[in-house]
């Protein structure tokens, strides 16, 4: 039995050579590359929406040079220990970008002997395709985080790495008593790179407990703090593209930025594991 629904009709979508079907006969092709694409042309709020080349491209060259290695561990580790009991998994990788973290997590329980139906959804189509092409033995669709092409009680795991929480379609979706797993930063993350491109730096952050709260308790937080020398002008560019800063910064930061060739920053994130309420 599959995992997806048809965005148009919500019945189950059934895979036939290189197409999915449902009954009501809305038919989706296959990428060449091997991702499906059931984001609805009435969703989109752009042509392209989501990250373009050059954000995923910055990524997966910052993520691959290992600079957030750690992060991606701790991630394995909550994962694991929380599904110790399991020898099957079904596990959805929300905003999945270019894959690093997705690919990482199902390598991982595989060597724990565990059986992983991994599944990564983006909007952004660049990053679905960067990621098919990398991770051949995952399935990759584009589409929104927002209406997600998956049954109802249908994950053990739902991870969400950085990217926008919707608490109700993460419900929807989650198994009674499965897991959410929040990657978001804290407040002295990349503070150095911050401190280089604005003048007044603020370090609030945010906690997802409030938005969570009516589907979800917090069963625990990790906090993953480190230092990490940047060096290389390509990288430091690499980092600042794959951050929201790059469209929220004034030019004359950017240009100092820009002229550095190292970069001694602050790696501070927390990840927060959910447990569905029954």
């Amino acid at each position: 039995m599959g995992l997806l629904v048809c965005p148009i009709c919500k019945e189950e979508l059934l895979k036939i050579e290189r197409s999915f079907r449902c009954k009501n006969n809305h038919n989706y092709d296959m990428a060449k590359q091997g991702y499906l694409n059931l984001l609805l042309s009435s969703k989109k709020k752009s042509k392209n929406p989501g990250d373009d080349r050059e954000m995923v491209e910055s990524r997966k060259r910052f993520l691959e040079a290992g600079f957030y290695k750690k992060i991606s561990e701790k991630v394995n580790i909550m994962v694991a220990e929380s599904a110790a009991k399991e020898k099957e998994l079904k596990i959805l990788d929300i905003g999945c970008g270019e894959g690093y973290y997705t690919n990482r997590l199902k390598s991982f329980l595989e060597e724990k002997n565990k059986t992983v139906e991994m599944l990564g959804i983006d909007i952004s189509k660049e990053a679905v395709l960067a990621a098919s092409k990398s991770y051949k033995e995952i399935s990759w669709f584009v589409a929104s985080g927002g209406e997600l092409p998956i049954k109802d009680n249908a994950l053990d795991f739902v991870l969400c790495m950085f990217s926008r929480i919707v608490p109700e379609e993460y419900n929807r979706v989650i198994k009674d008593k499965g897991y959410l797993v929040v990657a978001s930063t804290g407040g002295k993350h990349l503070l150095e790179m911050k401190q280089v491109l604005y003048k007044d730096v603020k370090t609030d952050f945010y906690r997802p407990e409030k938005h969570l709260a009516d589907f979800f308790q917090l069963e625990k937080t990790v906090n993953v703090k480190y230092t990490e020398t940047i060096k290389g002008n390509e990288n430091i560019k690499s980092l600042f593209d794959m951050t929201p800063y790059k469209w929220r910064s004034p030019k004359e930061g950017v240009d100092r930025l820009y002229l550095l060739d190292e970069l001694k920053v602050t790696i501070d994130v927390n990840l927060d594991l959910f447990r569905k309420k029954v």
